[in-house]
């Protein structure tokens, strides 16, 4: 599809996995599997772009959006780009956490919750504080 969408763009990529494939063949003589596995064209028919591969060879740093996201792909899905370029993949929390999207975004719920709370917001910045909630779990007018 990149091919007959964006012919000049394939170009570009494929010139960018060659300039690539050469570094990686100096760094790692002999193995080719690896260099296949990291190459940033799955070959086979058709081919395709591996998108993200492209995005981590091509960018100054990438982010995971969770620490716990950012260790996860650092052991998995790109344990061999971590280890290719250590420091690359980062983490950066998005900062945006379900508690603060309810304040900002349904001023109805989040004032209910506060004055179950006994009048206090402190839930929006700690989580602890909504496990106080429990004993409306069942209470179908705080539901409705």
């Amino acid at each position: 599809m990149i091919t007959n969408l964006l012919p000049r763009h394939i170009d570009l990529i494929y010139l960018v996995n060659h300039i690539y494939l050469t570094k990686l063949r100096e760094k790692y003589p002999g193995d080719d599997e690896k260099v296949g596995r990291m190459s940033l064209i799955e070959e086979g028919y058709p081919k395709k772009v591996r998108m993200a591969y492209l995005s981590i060879v091509c960018s100054h740093a990438v982010n995971g959006v969770a620490a716990l996201h950012t260790e996860l792909i650092k052991k998995s899905i790109f344990k061999e780009f971590h280890q290719l370029y250590p420091g690359k993949i980062q983490n950066k929390t998005n900062g945006v956490t379900p508690r603060r999207w309810i304040h900002c975004c349904n001023p109805a719920l989040s004032d209910l919750i506060s004055d179950a709370l006994g009048g206090v917001d402190e839930w929006i910045t700690s989580l602890d504080n909504l496990t106080q909630l429990k004993p409306y779990a069942t209470d179908k007018n705080f539901m409705n």
